[in-house]
């Protein structure tokens, strides 16, 4: 049977997608190519729509494929993945044409895959159908079938009615070939009420006729012959031979199965002038075949030999055609396997090459990764050195410093020391020695010695002087008073011997202090007091004595009213070695002193000690 072909002519015709319809727009792809010929300044892509529109329209496969190449070359070089699609679809219909199937459907597949990466439906759509015919042309419906179905599945969700209705009926004629009648049947029930709605006669039509064909496979032979008849009547009406033709040779065998001889050879007579004149040499082949049966049925041997004669020859013309595209299959198919062998070769050079290039920049990255490794290493190292080196000279210092202040401490308490046993020395040698002379002076008679009373005096002087100098040398912070008395102590023997007017204050640390930093702090108090009564010729004098817990400090402030002097020159130069040992000795306990003076408004000495380096056990 050859409505097959018939139905999928049908799908072309109304698409406009293969080329089978193109034929009937040379006369368009002839006017195209003038146009190439003619203007030499078109743009890339107005080339490329002219390729297109040639590959659609040509009724020549070579003329097809020859465009389609030129429309992919260029449509690759200028990135238009549109022009790609369709040129791998124009070559795959165009090698199908040709009888070379399986270059068709590498090419058609190629489009469908680029169609999907770029999700284009329409040719995506058009690129299923192609696929489908290509499969029936090959008569594997099933394969067929599975595109066919593809497409309607994206045409009911993007497509038009017409479209689907189309591809229904092709989709039923599959199932037919495959003898399943009912899923053809159901197709084709589907598709009459739509080509009813949209009103497509050719549509109608052949649905009518497919439809029959499966009521005949059922037995049901009156609604056959019924709507074969009305089939036939349409297509005239239409001025489709082809499908006519090949509805009365199905007429024909229909009535030669029911016995109806003469009705029989009327319809295939009537199909072999349709297919002789359109040059269909299968449908002449079956029809001569028939006719030689009829024929023979009628005992007209004459005229069954003289068409079995013409189905032998229709036959070997056809075999020898399909014999000479299977030959050209076969050189094709050597071809394009010898050219898929270097192209394997070339891939596979490719990928050496790009394994090489892999391993190269993974042992590159490897190598800058050790390298990066090592020297982070190795400045890790360096720094764990430097940290170690850095915390060992800290804990040298913090030591020394430790050492300076306990030499510092031992210092200033063997000073004490020795202050508290020269004032005893005074007083208890010196001072009764001068106590014992006074009162052999005074057993004396006054008369006896002339300057009696001039030894007198000077005796009692000498008195008041060690009296004096043992008081201010045992002056100090007793061991049962503290820091704050002995300072109350300086400042009330101040006013009373030297007669300045002092004011003192003290707030004191909550932790108590050792003895030994408490001297420490009072002898510099001493000092700078000792400073004012030299040099500043005072008469009032003020001292602080401030402890700041939260900041770790001990602050003293001593201020005088005295005449002042120049802090730009050195306090060493004005006040003597004193100072300059008071300010090494503040200096070594990582204190801070200051200096502030003017004529009009004296002097004053700011020093701040932290307590944490004084304050030791």
């Amino acid at each position: 049977m050859n409505l097959g072909k018939k139905a999928v002519l049908f799908c072309f015709l109304l698409l406009g997608s293969g080329l089978t319809a193109m034929a009937q727009n040379q006369a368009k792809a002839d006017s195209l190519k003038l146009l190439l010929v003619k203007n030499d300044t078109l743009s890339p892509k107005s080339k490329m729509s002219i390729y297109a529109k040639i590959s659609v329209h040509s009724s020549s496969p070579n003329e097809v494929l020859l465009y389609a190449n030129k429309l992919l070359e260029m449509a690759s070089n200028n990135e238009q993945p549109i022009y790609i699609i369709e040129a791998y679809q124009s070559i795959g219909v165009a090698y199908r044409l040709k009888g070379n199937l399986k270059m068709a459907l590498k090419n058609l597949f190629k489009s469908a895959d680029l169609a999907i990466e770029y999700a284009n439906n329409k040719l995506l759509t058009s690129d299923y159908l192609e696929i489908a015919n290509t499969y029936t042309s090959n008569n594997d419906f099933k394969n067929a079938i599975v595109y066919n179905k593809k497409a309607i599945a994206i045409i009911r969700l993007h497509g038009n009615k017409e479209q689907l209705a189309i591809n229904l009926l092709n989709t039923g004629f599959s199932y037919y070939r495959l003898n399943e009648l009912e899923p053809a049947l159901a197709l084709y029930n589907e598709a009459a009420p739509i080509f009813d709605a949209i009103d497509l006669e050719i549509g109608k039509a052949y649905t009518i006729g497919n439809r029959a064909l499966v009521y005949w496979k059922q037995d049901k032979y009156v609604i056959a012959e019924q709507d074969l008849l009305k089939a036939i009547k349409m297509l005239d009406r239409l001025g489709d031979k082809f499908g006519m033709a090949d509805y009365h040779n199905q007429l024909g065998r229909l009535y030669s199965e029911k016995g109806k001889i003469e009705e029989a050879i009327d319809h295939t007579l009537t199909a072999l002038d349709m297919a002789k004149a359109l040059d269909l040499k299968e449908q002449i082949r079956d029809a001569s075949l028939l006719l030689s049966e009829l024929f023979e049925a009628k005992k007209d041997y004459g005229k069954a030999f003289a068409y079995q004669t013409q189905y032998i020859a229709y036959k070997d013309s056809i075999e020898n055609t399909e014999t000479t595209k299977q030959i050209a299959n076969l050189r094709t198919d050597f071809e394009v396997s010898q050219k898929e062998k270097e192209i394997a070769l070339l891939e596979k050079r490719q990928l050496l090459n790009r394994i090489y290039i892999m391993v190269t920049i993974f042992l590159l990255l490897f190598a800058v990764l050790v390298l990066l490794y090592f020297r982070q290493r190795f400045q890790n190292a360096r720094l764990t050195t430097e940290n170690e080196r850095n915390q060992h000279d800290e804990k040298i210092r913090n030591l020394l410093n430790t050492q300076e202040t306990k030499a510092l401490q031992s210092m200033v308490q063997g000073q004490e020391n020795e202050r508290k046993r020269l004032a005893r020395e005074l007083h208890n040698h010196f001072g009764s020695l001068l106590a014992t002379i006074k009162v052999n002076l005074n057993a004396i008679d006054e008369k006896s010695i002339s300057n009696h009373h001039t030894l007198t005096t000077l005796v009692d002087q000498a008195c008041a002087d060690i009296r004096n100098l043992s008081h201010a040398l045992n002056m100090g912070i007793s061991d049962n008073f503290g820091l704050v008395p002995a300072l109350k102590e300086l400042t009330a023997h101040l006013q009373q011997v030297n007669g300045l007017d002092v004011e003192f204050s003290a707030a004191m640390c909550q932790e108590q202090m050792s003895s030994e930093n408490e001297i420490i702090i009072y002898r510099i108090v001493q000092e700078l007091v000792s400073n004012v009564l030299k040099h500043a010729e005072a008469t009032k004098l003020s001292i602080l004595l401030t402890c700041f817990d939260d900041e770790s400090l001990i602050n003293i402030l001593v201020h005088d009213n005295g005449k002042g002097f120049d802090v730009a020159e050195e306090p060493e130069d004005i006040f003597g070695m004193g100072l300059k040992t008071l300010r090494e000795m503040i200096s070594d306990l990582q204190g801070e002193i200051k200096f502030d003076s003017n004529p009009a408004s004296g002097t004053t000495v700011n020093i701040d000690l932290p307590f944490t380096q004084i304050t030791l056990n």
